[in-house]
């Protein structure tokens, strides 16, 4: 399904309706099961690990940890993926997300949790955003007026913290293993980049079993764990996360 069929097919339930930007990621299904959005809104933007994303979707909705019947699908081409770096960074990336997504409804979240230090997913990009939405869906010639939250309700959460409250709330641990969060986009998650590492903390720190073969890498033997080390010991690394990650690592 293409962009604008999207919009045709939904344009008659975009008013009043919460969406969630959904990767198949670890946060974002959290926030899924804990907060129940209207829409889960997938967009196929041309990254490098845009297909592992397809089938972690794919395999949540066979294993029902979402609903298929809550999930729009909507490709962009790769012009934004086209400006990926090489840390697989895209600048900006969420303006261009939630922009579209306020053509689906109102309040609109993004799964950031405490510890995301890129300034689209900070509070400051929330209150941004809705200004500007606010203003450019206020009524005028072609439509009513509209009134809109860009929110991350998981903000104040650590990564250990939103799995703990999945858990609570009904989510199934053999889930979070059926999520995709890393960076080098293979079927078998690196367990070097970043988002391994930080997932593995949560996953380790609710007693996750992890399957032996889920990583490539084994993340407690990540190589620049030393060079960061000083810092989680003085808690400036990632603040009130760099005691679960001492845990996680049994320091």
């Amino acid at each position: 399904m293409n962009i604008i069929e999207s919009s045709n097919k939904y344009k008659e339930k975009i008013r009043n309706k919460s969406v969630l930007l959904f990767s198949g990621g670890m946060d974002c299904l959290c926030l899924n099961q804990i907060y129940k959005p209207d829409i889960l809104l997938h967009i196929d933007y041309g990254g490098k690990y845009g297909k592992s994303e397809k089938k972690s979707i794919n395999k949540l909705i066979k294993i029902g940890a979402i609903d298929k019947n809550k999930l729009i699908n909507i490709n962009i081409g790769k012009w934004l993926g086209n400006n990926e770096r090489k840390d697989l960074i895209i600048p900006n990336r969420n303006i261009y997300f939630v922009t579209l997504a306020s053509n689906f409804g109102e309040t609109i979240y993004l799964a950031s949790v405490y510890g995301d230090r890129s300034f689209d997913k900070d509070k400051k990009f929330y209150r941004l955003m809705i200004n500007l939405l606010n203003h450019v869906w206020d009524e005028q010639h072609w439509t009513k007026k509209r009134e809109f939250k860009v929110i991350s309700p998981i903000k104040n959460l650590t990564k250990t913290q939103l799995v703990k409250k999945f858990l609570k709330n009904k989510g199934n641990s053999k889930w979070l293993l059926k999520s995709y969060s890393c960076y080098e986009g293979k079927s078998i998650a690196c367990g070097k980049c970043k988002p391994c590492w930080r997932k593995w903390v949560a996953l380790k720190n609710n007693n996750i079993e992890i399957p032996k073969k889920y990583y490539k890498n084994n993340p407690k033997n990540i190589p620049w764990l030393k060079e960061i080390l000083p810092k989680l010991k003085k808690g400036i690394y990632r603040g009130k996360e760099d005691k679960e990650i001492l845990k996680a690592h049994n320091i």
